[in-house]
């Protein structure tokens, strides 16, 4: 098996612009996820889950400790390639869904093809199969606002995964659903993880959606 994620006494210190206070956000945490994988990290509030997320997801940098993805140390990244290994190795599903309502849901999911200039037919291909996998193929030509929280989860799951990326990371992406919802978009990952082989690290805070990972760390 190979990590695609692995993190060694990973930590965060956030500090006042004095210098007098600081908060220890992240304390030495040494985490694994292997190729394949759907893991869990689960957790209260406060206890660090969002700083780990925001870590891994390199939108912010450790203060400690060592992160590596699919190879790669993103903070020896320059901007500029730390923006395209983002955008390449890393797929976002978030509570929130994060869909541009300007577009319609072909659209959204296809943006991250679109700006990494894939050619028509290959972006209409991983299209039509993603949309089967997870039965949206009729909401295609709908705009977000018209479709239901659970179908613009699901759509958002789709355009994380379209391009192929080393590692998922979705945060607490049940959140603003209601049950019946929550667990569609719960089987469509667990979906994704097994017949795509997709890598899934989910930050959650509900044992209902933890119960669909193949592993969970705390």
């Amino acid at each position: 098996m190979t990590a695609v994620l692995e993190t060694k006494k990973l930590s965060k210190t956030y500090h006042s612009k004095k210098g007098d206070l600081s908060y220890q956000a992240l304390d030495n945490v040494t985490l694994s996820v292997e190729k394949g994988e759907f893991t869990g990290v689960m957790g209260p509030s406060g206890s660090g889950k969002t700083t780990l997320l925001n870590l891994l997801a390199t939108i912010d940098q450790p203060t400690g400790g060592e992160l590596t993805i699919n190879g790669t140390n993103p903070k020896q990244l320059k901007d500029s390639k730390l923006a395209l290994f983002r955008r390449r190795e890393l797929g976002f599903v978030f509570q929130d869904f994060n869909l541009l309502e300007t577009l319609n849901i072909r659209e959204n999911i296809l943006l991250q093809l679109a700006l990494d200039k894939t050619n028509l037919k290959e972006m209409e291909r991983r299209l039509k199969e993603i949309a089967d996998i997870l039965e949206i193929s009729h909401i295609l030509e709908h705009r977000p606002y018209e479709v239901s929280g659970g179908q613009k989860q699901r759509a958002a799951c789709a355009r994380a995964v379209i391009h192929q990326p080393a590692l998922v990371l979705a945060d607490e992406p049940t959140g603003n659903l209601d049950s019946k919802s929550a667990k569609q978009v719960m089987d469509t990952l667990a979906k994704l993880n097994q017949t795509k082989e997709t890598t899934i690290l989910m930050v959650t805070h509900d044992p209902t959606a933890a119960s669909f990972c193949n592993r969970m760390s705390s």
